[in-house]
C-alpha cells in the first residue's frame, strides 16, 4: 500500500509539473509567434512597398503618352520619337494608343503586330481592366494576363479625355515577371524561416491568381495583407516555413518541460524512498527494542523463580532426607534440572530453544510436584521425538498454570495431558488437565499475566500461535502452535 502511494506522488507529481512547464511552454510559444506575427507584417510590407515601387516607375509612363495625345489634341503624329524615349528597359513590352479602345498605333511594332486593331473594350484578357478605367476615368493596372502577341504580361490603362470628351486609351505593358524582378525580399525569405506569395483575385476567372511565390510549405499561422496597387487589389501572403508545433524552440520547451517534469518526479522519487526507508528504519528499530524488551522482560521472569515455590521445595527436600531418602534425591535432581534449564534460557539465542529441553524442565516441574501432591497429581504425556526450536518459556509456565490453578484447587486432584503433534508446517503442542476450569475474562491476576506474556512471545515468531479454551468444572484446554522453520536464517 505505502508503495502504491509512494507511486501516486511521483504520478501526481511528475503531471502537476508537466502541467506547470507545459503552461510556461505555452507562454514562451505565445510569446514568439506574436514576434513572429510582428515580423510577417513587417515582412508583406515591405514587399508591398517593393511592389508599388517597381510597377509605378514603369507605369508613370502612361502619363507621359497621356500628356503627348492632350498636345497633339488627339493626333498620333510623332508617337514613335516619343514611345521610343519610353522603352528603354528590358520590362518594358510596348506602349500603345487606342482611340475609341482601338488599338492603331503600338511602339515597338516588330513582335506586337497581332496588338494593332485590338478593342480593348472586348473581352479578352486584360480588357476587362481597360473597361473600368474608362468607367471610372482613372489609371488601372491589369494582370499578370497573357498578351494578345504571346507571353505573359502587366499592363497601366489610362483613359484620355479632350476637353471632357473621351478620347480613348493609352497603355504601357510591361513584361512579366521580368517586370518584378527588383522585389528581391522575397528570394531573401527562406534564410529567415518564412515562405511568401504575392497573389490576386484574377477578375477573368474569379479565382486566385498567384504572381510571385517563395516557400512550398503549406500557409499554416500565415499572414495576409491585402494593399491597393493602381486601382487594383494585390495580397502578400506571408507564412512560417515550418508549423509551430516542428520549430527548435517549441521542441526544445517541451524537451525541457519533459526534462524537468522527469526531475521533478525523480526527486520526489527519491524523497517519498528516503522518507519511506527512514520510516522502515524507525519500524524496525522499534520492532527491534520491542524484541529486546521482551527479551529483558523474559529474563527478569527467569530471574524471579516463584520463592512460594522455591521455599517450599526446599522444605519438602527437608522433610524427605529423614523419611524417604530416595525421594529427597530424586526430587533435589529435579529441582536442579530445572534451575539449570531457567539459568540456561537466560542465554537463548534469538529468544528460542529446543523443545526437549523445555521438555525436560516440564517433566524436571512436573515430578518436583508430583512429588507434592502424590496421587493428586497424574502426568501424561502423548509426544515423539522430534528436535524444533519454540519460543522460551511457552510451555513450561502453561503446565505450571494447570498444575497450580487447575490440579492443585481440585478435591482429589486431576490429570495433566501434554501432547504433540505434527501438523503442514507447523508443531502443535496441546497442554489439558481436568481441573477446575475457569471462565474467560475471569483468570486470576497472576494467571493472566502468564497467559499474556506466553501470548505476547508467541506473536513476536511469525507461524506462531496460542489460544485458550477453559470451562468452570471441566477443565482448561492450551493449543500452542509453532512454525518448523523458527530459527532459519
Amino acid at each position: 500500500m505505502r508503495k502504491l502511494r509512494s507511486s501516486g506522488a511521483v504520478i501526481l507529481a511528475f503531471f502537476l509539473s508537466l502541467a506547470v512547464f507545459s503552461g510556461v511552454t505555452a507562454y514562451i510559444e505565445g510569446a514568439r509567434q506574436s514576434r513572429e506575427r510582428e515580423q510577417m507584417k513587417y515582412i508583406a510590407s515591405s514587399v508591398s512597398a517593393q511592389a508599388y515601387e517597381e510597377l509605378s516607375s514603369q507605369l508613370s509612363k502612361t502619363k507621359t503618352l497621356e500628356a503627348f495625345v492632350v498636345q497633339n489634341n488627339g493626333g498620333t503624329e510623332g508617337f514613335e520619337k516619343v514611345a521610343r524615349l519610353l522603352v528603354t528597359e528590358d520590362a518594358v513590352r510596348n506602349v500603345l494608343l487606342a482611340p475609341n479602345g482601338i488599338v492603331t498605333d503600338v511602339y515597338p511594332l516588330a513582335g506586337n503586330e497581332s496588338v494593332i486593331g485590338h478593342d480593348l473594350t472586348g473581352a479578352g484578357a486584360g480588357d476587362k481592366e481597360a473597361q473600368a478605367a474608362i468607367a471610372r476615368g482613372t489609371l488601372i493596372m491589369a494582370g499578370p494576363f497573357s498578351l494578345v502577341q504571346g507571353g505573359m504580361g502587366i499592363a497601366g490603362r489610362l483613359p484620355v479625355y479632350l476637353d471632357g470628351s473621351f478620347w480613348g486609351v493609352v497603355s504601357v505593358t510591361l513584361n512579366y515577371p521580368a517586370a518584378l524582378n527588383g522585389i528581391t525580399s522575397i528570394e531573401s525569405l527562406a534564410a529567415q524561416g518564412f515562405g511568401c506569395r504575392l497573389w490576386r483575385i484574377n477578375p477573368d476567372t474569379g479565382e486566385q491568381q498567384t504572381i510571385l511565390a517563395s516557400g512550398a510549405a503549406a500557409e499554416s499561422g500565415a499572414y495576409e495583407y491585402a494593399f491597393p496597387i493602381f486601382n487594383s487589389e494585390w495580397v502578400v501572403t506571408v507564412f512560417p516555413l515550418q508549423p509551430w508545433y516542428k520549430t527548435a524552440s517549441f521542441l526544445l520547451s517541451v524537451g525541457v518541460s519533459l526534462l524537468m517534469s522527469c526531475s521533478v518526479a525523480a526527486g520526489v522519487a527519491a524523497y517519498t524512498t528516503i522518507r519511506r526507508m527512514e520510516r522502515e528504519a524507525a519500524e524496525c528499530r522499534i520492532r527491534e527494542l520491542q524484541k529486546q524488551l521482551e527479551y529483558d522482560r523474559t529474563n527478569v521472569l527467569l530471574t524471579q523463580i516463584s520463592s512460594h515455590f522455591f521455599y517450599h521445595t526446599l522444605n519438602a527436600i527437608q522433610a524427605l532426607i529423614r523419611l524417604e531418602p530416595e525421594a529427597a534425591y530424586k526430587m533435589t535432581e529435579d529441582f536442579s534440572r530445572y534451575l539449570r534449564f531457567k539459568a540456561d534460557s537466560v542465554g537463548a539465542q534469538d529468544g528460542l530453544v529446543p523443545f526437549r529441553d523445555e521438555l525436560r524442565t516440564v517433566r524436571a516441574y512436573a515430578e518436583i510436584n508430583q512429588i507434592q501432591l502424590g496421587d493428586r497429581l497424574t502426568m501424561e504425556y502423548d509426544l515423539f521425538d522430534a528436535d524444533f526450536l519454540i519460543p522460551v518459556l511457552t510451555i513450561q509456565p502453561v503446565v505450571e498454570n494447570a498444575i497450580i490453578h487447575g490440579i492443585k484447587p481440585k478435591v482429589g486432584g486431576g490429570v495433566v495431558r501434554v501432547s504433540l503433534r505434527h501438523g503442514e508446517g507447523c508443531y502443535e503442542v496441546r497442554v489439558e488437565d481436568d481441573g477446575v476450569g475457569y471462565l474467560p475474562g475471569d483468570e486470576k491476576t497472576d494467571r493472566s499475566v502468564g497467559i499474556q506474556n506466553i501470548r505476547t512471545r508467541m506473536n513476536q515468531y511469525p507461524g506462531c500461535s496460542f489460544t485458550v479454551e477453559s470451562e468452570p468444572g471441566r477443565g482448561t484446554s492450551v493449543l500452542l502452535i509453532y512454525a518448523d522453520n523458527l530459527g532459519d536464517a
